[in-house]
C-alpha cells in the first residue's frame, strides 16, 4: 500500500532522473527541422514557380505587342494566350494567363508607369497567376502540416514599342552621311550613320542636336571643324542602330497595296487597285482614297504638274519603273513606291514638295519608298514626310525639312544651304518598324 511518504520519494526520484531526456530533445529537434525543411522546400518551389511565371509573362507580353502590329487587340490577346498554352500545356497548372490579364496602352516615361488605353498599342501589360480563385494555386508540400495548403502567386510584365535614335525623325543611313556647308540643324535634329559622317564648315548644330556613329574616329571634318561648326562638339555621340525599316521595306511596299494591312494608310478607302499604263501622269490621273499600280516595260514614268493640278492627294502609287518628278510637284497624304533597283529610281526637278506645309501639325505627310536610290534636285521641301531608299539618297542645295525622315541603305549625300528642323510630332503617318523592350 502506497503511503504519502513513499509517493513523495518516488516523485522526487523521477524528477531527478535524466534517463530518456535526449530522446525527447531529439524528437523536438526533429520536428523543428522537419518544419524548417518543409518550409524551405515549399519556398524554393514557390520561388521556382514565380520565376517560371515571370518568364511566361515576359514572353506573352512580347508576343502580344508584336502581334498587335498585325491584328486587332482581341486577336493579339488570343495569340499570346495560345502561345502560353502551347508552351506549357500542363493541365494541373490551369489558366495561368487569360485574355483579361492582358492590357494594351502606353508607357508614361515621366512616371515610369503603364497607362491602360485600349485604343493604343505602344505598350502592353501582362499578368500571369496561379491562384486559389482559379483552382490552380501552387500546392504546398510539408507545410500542409502547419496549415499552409497552397500558395497564391502572380507576376507581371510590361513591354513597350519604341523607335531608336533618328529612325523616327532625321537622317539615318547604313552608309556615309556626307553634308557640306552653311547648313542649320535645329530643335534637336538627329543624324546617324552606321558607318561614318563627313561635314564641312559653317554649319550650325542647335542645342539638343545629335550627330552619331559607331566610331567617332571615322568622323571627317576640316581641322578647324569644331571652331567653324557651332554646337558640333556637343552634338557628337557614339551609337549603332538596327535599321529595321530597310529590312522590311519590301514587305511595306507589298502591304500598302492591300487595304486593311498594317502599313496601309488610313485614307485608302477601297481595296480595288486601279491599273494604269503609260509614261506621263499628272495629279488628275490619281483618285483619292485609291491604290494605283503603274506597270511599265523597262521605261520611265514621269509625274508632273498640269495647270492647276499640282498636288497628288490621298493616293497610293506603286510601280516597278523609274520615276521622274516634275518641277513644283507636291504630295500630301500620299505614297509613291517603286520596286526599281536603279540608283536613280526616283529623281526629280527643282521644287518638289513632300507633305503639307503646316508647321508640324498631324496629317498631310507624304512618303517615297524605293528598292533603289533617289536623286532629288535643289529646293526639295519636306514637311512631316519621309524617304526610304534601299540604296543612296542624294539631294542638292537649298533643301528644307520641317519634320522629315530620310532612311538610306547606302549613303545620304546633301550639299549646302539646308535647313533641317525636328518637329517632335506630326510624323505619325510615316512608316516605322518598331523595336521592343521590357520596361517593367
Amino acid at each position: 500500500m502506497w503511503s504519502p511518504r513513499r509517493l513523495h520519494d518516488l516523485c522526487f526520484r523521477l524528477a531527478k532522473d535524466a534517463a530518456g531526456a535526449m530522446t525527447l530533445f531529439g524528437l523536438f529537434v526533429f520536428l523543428t527541422m522537419a518544419v524548417i525543411g518543409g518550409l524551405a522546400i515549399d519556398v524554393s518551389h514557390v520561388h521556382a514557380e514565380r520565376v517560371r511565371l515571370q518568364v511566361m509573362a515576359d514572353a506573352a507580353a512580347h508576343a502580344a505587342l508584336v502581334s498587335r502590329r498585325k491584328m486587332s487587340a482581341s486577336a493579339a490577346k488570343a495569340e499570346a494566350v495560345a502561345m502560353v498554352r502551347a508552351s506549357d500545356p500542363a493541365a494541373e497548372r490551369g489558366d495561368q494567363l487569360l485574355a483579361s490579364d492582358i492590357s494594351f496602352g502606353v508607357f508614361d516615361y515621366a512616371t515610369g508607369g503603364f497607362v491602360a488605353d485600349p485604343s493604343k498599342g505602344m505598350a502592353v501589360r501582362v499578368s500571369t497567376a496561379r491562384l486559389a480563385a482559379r483552382d490552380n494555386a501552387v500546392i504546398s508540400f510539408l507545410t500542409q502540416l502547419i496549415g499552409f495548403d497552397s500558395w497564391d502567386i502572380s507576376r507581371e510584365a510590361v513591354f513597350v514599342a519604341y523607335n531608336p535614335g533618328c529612325s523616327e525623325e532625321g537622317f539615318l543611313s547604313e552608309g556615309l552621311i556626307d553634308v557640306q556647308s552653311n547648313n542649320a540643324y535645329l530643335n534637336g535634329f538627329c543624324m546617324h550613320s552606321n558607318t561614318s559622317v563627313s561635314i564641312n564648315n559653317n554649319n550650325t548644330f542647335a542645342p539638343g542636336t545629335v550627330l552619331s556613329m559607331p566610331d567617332l574616329s571615322q568622323f571627317s571634318m576640316p581641322s578647324s571643324g569644331f571652331k567653324q561648326n557651332d554646337g558640333l562638339q556637343a552634338a557628337l555621340r557614339t551609337a549603332t542602330v538596327e535599321i529595321r525599316e530597310l529590312r522590311d521595306l519590301s514587305d511595306i511596299i507589298s502591304q500598302i497595296q492591300t487595304i486593311g494591312a498594317w502599313h496601309t494608310p488610313d485614307y485608302v478607302t477601297s481595296g480595288s487597285v486601279i491599273q494604269l499604263s503609260g509614261g506621263q501622269f499628272d495629279p488628275s490621273d490619281f483618285r483619292r482614297g485609291r491604290i494605283h499600280r503603274i506597270s511599265c516595260n523597262g521605261g520611265k514614268v514621269q509625274l508632273r504638274t498640269r495647270g492647276l493640278y499640282t498636288t497628288i492627294r490621298e493616293a497610293v502609287i506603286v510601280t516597278d519603273c523609274e520615276v521622274s518628278l516634275g518641277s513644283g510637284l507636291a504630295f500630301e497624304d500620299a505614297v509613291l513606291a517603286t520596286t526599281s533597283t536603279s540608283d536613280k529610281s526616283i529623281s526629280g526637278s527643282s521644287g518638289v514638295r513632300l507633305g503639307r506645309a503646316d508647321a508640324c501639325l498631324p496629317g498631310g505627310s507624304a512618303q517615297l519608298l524605293t528598292m533603289g536610290g533617289t536623286s532629288l534636285p535643289s529646293n526639295m521641301h519636306l514637311h512631316g514626310s519621309q524617304i526610304i531608299a534601299k540604296k543612296d539618297i542624294t539631294f542638292s542645295a537649298g533643301a528644307m525639312g520641317v519634320g522629315l525622315s530620310l532612311i538610306a541603305g547606302g549613303k545620304i549625300d546633301g550639299t549646302s544651304n539646308m535647313l533641317m528642323y525636328r518637329c517632335s510630332g506630326g510624323m505619325n503617318d510615316n512608316f516605322r518598324v518598331d523595336h521592343y523592350r521590357l520596361a517593367l
